[in-house]
């Protein structure tokens, strides 16, 4: 084969790498859009770094499960233009609502999460021990049915908790869980604990009929 014939089925290996790579990205975006309705933090709680780490799981579980996530900065601009009424812990989401703003967003599904943080540092022999738990509902409302289609109430996670990553699914998402340590500051352990929450609050969607009570 001379250098001209090298080069020609270089290209087309090239080619059907990068036509590859589109086929398996296009299939990857079958399972719809999603957009994040508002994010609610019971009680103000949870440090920022943690909130940001309980949006992040919820995305990168979505993204790796095949569903194409709209930024959530996006979706709070959405909410906010639509003039919503404010979401709280005790007031949540309209279902009417939830559904103008999917359609807004041209997603199929509209997910609405509520988060809960509690964290508490104790003395235990020679050193502080830091506890994190964190906990998860979950609502997800298909836009063009206009109904509720997953539900996880009370979904409950501890920093400390022994997890086993490979049975519980945890390749689900693209960052490692944290590593924390005995004492020290609660924000790990409260990133820990939201991101096994959101694992065994979402696998039943992503992976439908586990819901991962198991874990």
């Amino acid at each position: 084969m001379n250098a001209t014939q090298m080069r020609t089925a270089f290209a087309v290996m090239a080619a059907a790498l990068v036509w590859s790579a589109s086929s398996i990205t296009a299939h990857a975006q079958d399972r719809g859009v999603v957009a994040l309705g508002p994010v609610v933090f019971r009680h103000n709680s949870g440090t920022e770094t943690s909130r940001k780490t309980a949006i992040k799981s919820v995305e990168e579980i979505l993204e790796k499960s095949g569903f194409t996530v709209l930024p959530n900065i996006e979706g709070e601009r959405t909410w906010r233009r639509l003039n919503m009424p404010m979401v709280t812990e005790d007031a949540p989401a309209r279902r009417r609502d939830l559904v103008s703003f999917g359609n807004a967003m041209h997603a199929r599904y509209v997910l609405s999460p509520v988060f809960e943080f509690h964290s508490r540092s104790i003395w235990v022999d020679l050193g502080p021990r830091t506890d994190s738990t964190a906990t998860m509902d979950v609502t997800i409302t298909d836009v063009i049915s206009r109904q509720s289609v997953y539900t996880r109430q009370n979904v409950t996670a501890r920093s400390d908790e022994k997890f086993d990553a490979v049975k519980a699914g945890a390749d689900l998402l693209f960052t490692p869980l944290v590593t924390i340590v005995s004492g020290g500051p609660k924000t790990p352990h409260e990133q820990r604990a939201v991101q096994i929450a959101v694992i065994r609050a979402m696998r039943g969607f992503v992976r439908p009929n586990d819901r991962g009570d198991d874990i």
